[in-house]
């Protein structure tokens, strides 16, 4: 045989075994560099100096290159079980299963969105995943989804509350087939319209909250039985608002499932200040949305929220804005609600459910989401500033059991020493050499070095303070790699609104609203 054939012969079984190894062994960089060092100490005992010289420039070397660049670019060594829907490379780290969740956590100005939020999109737009974004800052994700998707077999919606694209109704009555589905999205939106927090309120105020809950939730009921049509926020709100007390009561009292929601209301018919008291506080709580533009937003029910039903596949993007935030962020956990319990169905499509800035909106039981989803095929993307938003939102060991729950990891920079902490707990410990020296104060000048070793984090916090923009550690599947990202050319364009914030129609739809409910009860018999 020619020698430039036993060459070509001798690296394409080389090659391969290089591939062999990664594929099965988690440990293939070490044991081939064992294997090529073993080698050179053979050829050098059995041959001399000058031969190993030629067989490390002609074979080791090209090899080891080969060896070092599997080492950094494949995981060759993961099981091939996980569909590649689910594999995504992200810089030099690779998530092997997306459904596990993933969780970005960088202070502002960290580059999370250009960078780990725009690589995740287009994995998910290339595996036609549908979806639900919810976009905190005004359209930012969104402007940046809108070219991926637009062009996708899956429809691209948008759903926000400044120009209104398109209309939602998350209390639809096809979304509320029982009573206990009436409770929870009454909760959900109570607690995000009275901003409660991870505090369980005792006592009185308790009372108020659970009575206000269940005013809240029979008027929905009510709706959703006796006028399906008028089954929504809008319709509810002006019904609130057009009804006298003893009306309401009437109105509750006339369904017995209504009635056993708002007991607690009902039964304080003789004290007036207490029903008095909980009126106000639901009405409060209601005209922070009573708004022209949440009205039209809220008004019909144009956008299926069944996303994943290979029948109505969809990508939608809720979209919040910081200045409105108040106002904004109840209703949109509202309808990440009822999209998240539409989306619990076993058989669907497998799907994603994206978080930005997550903790502006408390969702009902949001530590047991990621966790849940999983096993509907629904991939958890949790996106933080610092982990200190989320204590507040959910409390220490909730905000923990939310995070647990998320398998990759992806840390930017930090700006909060609590918060470097909690990253360098997510590092193995190793062993790093120490070395002390002391000297003695007396006149003989004695020098006496002590050395020794201590068990630190790997990756100490101070390195999370230093990161730059676009630069993260990644951790999952107890690996961690620094990553770079460079920053990318992104296409930015938004779909053509269905009606302008000052269209003259989203006046007339409020006062239509009204109307309608006034016409509803103005010929009731109490």
């Amino acid at each position: 045989m020619e020698p430039l054939a036993e060459m070509v012969l001798f690296y394409v079984v080389a090659i391969g075994t290089i591939l062999v190894v990664y594929r099965y062994s988690k440990y293939a960089f070490g044991l081939i560099l064992g294997l090529w060092t073993y080698l050179g100490v053979m050829v050098y005992s059995s041959f001399g100096l000058d031969t190993l010289l030629q067989v490390m420039l002609y074979h080791i070397l090209p090899l080891t290159v080969v060896n070092l660049l599997c080492f950094l670019f494949w995981d060759g060594f993961q099981s091939n079980s996980i569909h590649k829907q689910y594999r995504v490379r992200l810089g030099g780290f690779t998530i092997q299963n997306l459904q596990r969740g993933v969780s970005i956590i960088g202070s502002s100005g960290s580059g999370k969105t250009e960078s780990v939020v725009y690589g995740l999109l287009k994995h998910l737009n290339k595996h036609q995943f549908p979806g639900v974004i919810h976009d905190y800052k005004h359209f930012e994700i969104t402007e940046m989804a809108y070219p991926m998707f637009k062009n996708s077999k899956i429809p691209f919606h948008v759903v926000s509350f400044d120009d209104i694209h398109k209309r939602v109704n998350p209390i639809a009555p096809r979304y509320l087939p029982d009573a206990e589905s009436v409770n929870e999205i009454s909760r959900v939106l109570l607690e995000n319209l009275l901003e409660q927090r991870e505090s369980v309120a005792h006592g009185s105020s308790k009372f108020f909250n659970d009575a206000v809950e269940g005013l809240l939730g029979g008027l929905i009921w009510k709706l959703k039985t006796e006028f399906p049509e008028q089954c929504t926020l809008p319709h509810l709100m002006a019904s609130f608002q057009y009804l006298k007390r003893d009306q309401l009561m009437a109105f509750l009292e006339s369904d017995f499932t209504s009635k056993a929601m708002a007991d607690a209301f009902l039964s304080g018919i003789d004290s007036e200040r207490q029903t008095a008291g909980v009126m106000s506080t639901l009405a409060n709580a209601l005209k922070k949305i009573s708004t022209e533009r949440i009205f039209m937003a809220l008004s019909a029910d144009e956008v299926p929220l069944d996303i994943n039903n290979p029948k109505t596949p969809a990508v939608i993007a809720i979209v919040n804005n910081p200045k409105y935030e108040t106002a904004y962020s109840p209703v949109i956990a509202t309808i990440l609600h009822t999209i998240t319990k539409r989306m619990s169905v076993r058989g669907r499509t497998p799907s994603f459910l994206l978080m930005e800035e997550a903790p502006t909106i408390r969702l009902l039981n949001m530590h047991r989401i990621p966790a849940t989803l999983r096993s509907y095929d629904i991939t958890t993307i949790y996106i933080l500033q610092d982990k200190i938003q989320n204590d507040m939102m959910y409390g220490e060991k909730g905000s923990r059991a939310i995070l647990s729950n998320l398998s990759y990891q992806f840390f930017g920079k930090a700006n909060d020493p609590e918060t470097a902490k909690y990253y360098e707990r997510f590092f193995e410990i190793v062993k790093r050499p120490t070395r002390s020296v002391s000297k003695s104060s007396n006149w003989k000048f004695d020098t006496r070095v002590t050395k020794g070793e201590r068990e630190v984090s790997k990756l100490r916090a101070d390195l999370f303070f230093r990161l730059k923009q676009g630069e993260f550690i990644a951790f999952g599947d107890g690996r961690d790699r620094r990553v770079q990202f460079p920053r990318p050319n992104i296409i930015r364009k938004l779909p053509s609104p269905e009606f302008k914030s000052d269209d003259p129609k989203i006046r007339a739809n409020y006062k239509i609203i009204h109307l309608k409910v006034q016409e509803l009860f103005e010929n009731r018999k109490w």
